[in-house]
């Protein structure tokens, strides 16, 4: 039986381990629970252990001491070969030392690292399957709260402590010389410094959360004939491209937008958010980078729900979730969510029918976004005459 009480007094904690072993928009939304550690244990070291290709979102965050990677497969590596090294390197966190260990992902990869790490205090969420050898990878394993939370408010709940000793606030830092490369190619590309920005990121390599290549012509249309320049961005992947390319194409604008697709680093990313008045997209880890800057966020979510994964407004100090419907449109902060309100969404699935296409995203038509859209373009022209 554990006898260590949880959360645990300042001075019994020199090191912490936060674990997110999830994709981009994941590993950004620990930041809150990092910020909240530091104010509960200012003077431990904590570190995060992430996926390789998602540690841009924490490094330089201004409440952690370093980040380290989860090893990745080599090319052309055995698949024993990978788990076989991958468990050594986990057995290698010892020397670290670790006080505790949080971890923030739900299933048994992280619970066993942290288990391997040997802290005595392992926190997490319980496991599905909490039988045998796995009753004994957590010590504090903890149960989900009731109700719609969003990923930033879960992930807070592990820690135990209320809502007004926790900080909230998504944070991400990036470099003036990011900034100044994102402005050097704003320029060169045409971007003119007096009209409003309006950033526009319509691709995910989950083709399932994208809106019709149409649809997004339009919206960018508008934007352009409301006196916005517009930019558009995506992944590396030659897929992301091929679709902002395709949007491009059926574009009729006066002004082109600016194609910088797969150009940006993610702290390039960050920085162009902090440069542009709006962002118009897709359920993708770019959202969540510009409602992190505060950047305003009009953004069409199909089957993921909005209530848990909603752009975060930073200002947000209620219990449960910033977006307590089920569906349809919804405001939190400057933000917008605009969904299908249909009976089967949000499901969850990737796509209608094992299609990888969802029809509540291709049967949204720029007669419904639009009308949403120019509420929150007034706000932003009204914002820059004051």
């Amino acid at each position: 039986m554990n006898t260590i009480s949880y959360p645990p007094p300042a001075d019994a904690i020199r090191r912490i381990l936060v674990i997110k072993s999830r994709n981009i928009g994941d590993v950004l939304l620990t930041g809150p629970l990092i910020s909240s550690l530091r104010a509960l244990y200012p003077h431990a070291d904590i570190t995060a252990l992430v996926k390789a290709g998602t540690e841009e979102m924490l490094l330089d965050h201004p409440h952690l001491n370093q980040v380290i990677v989860y090893p990745s497969p080599y090319p052309n590596e055995s698949q024993f070969g990978f788990r076989l090294r991958d468990l050594r390197w986990q057995f290698g966190l010892r020397k670290f030392r670790f006080d505790m260990v949080i971890n923030t992902t739900e299933g048994e990869r992280g619970a066993l690292t942290a288990r391997l790490s040997k802290a005595p205090i392992r926190v997490g969420w319980k496991l599905t399957r909490n039988t045998g050898w796995r009753r004994n990878l957590l010590t504090h394993p903890q149960v989900p709260k009731e109700g719609k939370r969003h990923t930033v408010i879960r992930n807070l709940d592990l820690l135990g402590i209320p809502a007004d000793k926790q900080d909230r606030r998504v944070r991400l830092e990036f470099a003036d010389a990011d900034l100044s490369r994102v402005d050097t190619l704003l320029r060169v590309n045409g971007r003119r410094d007096d009209r409003p920005l309006a950033w526009v990121h319509p691709a995910s390599r989950w083709f399932f959360k994208c809106w019709t290549a149409e649809g997004m012509s339009a919206v960018i249309e508008h934007l352009g004939k409301q006196g916005f320049d517009v930019v558009l961005t995506s992944g590396p992947d030659h897929r992301e491209r091929y679709q902002v390319r395709s949007i491009r194409d059926l574009c009729r604008c006066e002004s082109g937008p600016i194609d910088l697709s797969g150009r940006l680093s993610l702290k390039e990313t960050a920085a162009l958010a902090h440069r542009a008045d709006l962002f118009f997209g897709v359920d993708t880890a770019p959202m969540h980078i510009a409602a992190a800057m505060d950047t305003p966020v009009v953004a069409l979510f199909g089957p993921s729900g909005t209530f848990d994964w909603g752009p975060w407004p930073n200002d947000w100090a209620g219990e449960d979730t910033p977006y307590p419907l089920q569906h349809g449109v919804q405001h939190a902060g400057s933000h917008t969510v605009i969904q299908k309100a249909w009976e089967c969404a949000p499901c969850g699935k990737d796509g209608c029918n094992g299609t990888k296409k969802s029809r509540c995203l291709d049967e949204l038509t720029p007669r419904e976004v639009i009308p949403r859209l120019n509420a929150v373009l007034k706000q932003i022209l009204s914002n820059r005459e004051s």
